[in-house]
């Protein structure tokens, strides 16, 4: 059995940069030579699209009910090194199935109010998962769409901070990220206009792969 690492990519509400940071860094494990299994649990499926895009090693599997994730991650667990699962937008019983499943977890979390209300949410059900894996269980927040001067920025990273979980550097808001997946790319293959990006994202993936 070989103990991969699994990752889950969620929140409650949609819009955040969860699909984006989750292709990112399965493509980012599959650029390293480790065998990356990518679960789309997102009913929109937009990842798996953009997965299939990139030409990439990556194991891609579409699982939209908890029982199948279970399934799929015991048997991934045989033979992967690496899984990462996109998780829809709410907070349902497949987000929960994905926080059980998983070694880390991270929130992205954008800088409007309602990303910061869905937050709020999002991080007690990933409070309660914790406690039902007695310790087995990281969690951490990635504050997206930051703007080095806007208020709401400093307001999201404020509140990231008061819920007690660690908070990544996170990523600002840079149209590289929004053409990546439309360019079935990634920011660090996208050119000089997008080296800023690639810079940020790579040390954002960096931060959540370090032990």
């Amino acid at each position: 059995m070989m103990n991969p690492l699994i990752y889950g990519l969620t929140n409650s509400k949609g819009g955040v940069g969860k699909t984006t940071i989750a292709v990112h860094l399965a493509a980012w494990l599959a650029q390293q030579k480790r065998r990356v299994a990518f679960i789309d649990a997102d009913p929109q499926q937009s990842a798996s699209t953009w997965i299939k895009e990139l030409g990439l090693p990556i194991e891609l599997y579409q699982l939209a009910k908890p029982e199948e994730i279970f399934q799929r991650v015991t048997k991934l667990a045989t033979v992967a090194h690496d899984i990462v699962m996109d998780g829809p937008a709410g907070l349902s019983t497949t987000t929960r199935a994905i926080m059980l499943k998983a070694d880390r977890v991270f929130l992205p979390c954008g800088p409007s109010i309602l990303d910061l209300r869905a937050l709020t949410k999002a991080v007690a059900l990933l409070k309660e998962a914790q406690k039902a894996r007695k310790g087995k269980l990281t969690g951490a927040l990635i504050p997206n769409r930051l703007q080095k001067r806007g208020r709401l920025s400093r307001d999201v990273v404020k509140a990231a901070e008061r819920t007690g979980l660690p908070v990544l550097t996170g990523i600002t808001l840079r149209q590289s990220f929004a053409d990546a997946a439309g360019q079935a790319s990634v920011v660090w293959k996208m050119g000089i206009l997008s080296r800023a990006a690639a810079f940020e994202m790579e040390s954002l993936l960096e931060e959540m792969t370090s032990d």
